[in-house]
């Protein structure tokens, strides 16, 4: 399977002076996408610390391109791993092991009483209840 790779710089953090050199680039935060030939997709979004500076090819903050950053956090965090997560993603999508599915037993119109990640509304009565049993006990 044949990947093409991109990245994009999604956030910066400096030092306003760092090693007598000033607006230091000394974190990134970036995406890394995969495209196979098919048009899928996996994307890892990363962060790297950068080193201290070394004065002979620094590059100041305001004067930093896009492609000089990418630089620096190629040279900072090893592509292996994200590669590997970005091909998974992609696999799953070609061959899915784990998609969600309607209940059988719950005909189009009906929903389950609460999913598993939403709130239960709560029940006027035992609200009513409640605030009567907190007027009791003050």
């Amino acid at each position: 399977m044949a990947i093409t790779y991109t990245w994009k710089i999604t956030a910066m953090k400096k030092a306003p002076s760092l090693d007598d050199l000033s607006d230091v680039i000394t974190h990134v935060n970036f995406e890394y996408k995969g495209v196979d030939e098919n048009g899928n997709e996996g994307i890892f979004n990363g962060a790297c610390p950068l080193p201290g500076p070394d004065a002979a090819d620094f590059i100041e903050l305001s004067k930093a391109t896009e492609a000089d950053v990418i630089e620096m956090a190629q040279a900072n965090h090893p592509v292996e791993h994200m590669n590997d997560v970005i091909e998974k993603q992609i696999a799953e999508k070609i061959a899915p092991k784990n998609e969600s599915v309607d209940l059988p037993w719950v005909d189009g119109e009906e929903k389950p009483a609460v999913a598993a990640d939403e709130k239960v509304e709560d029940d006027p009565k035992v609200e009513e209840k409640e605030e009567e049993e907190e007027k009791e006990g003050e």
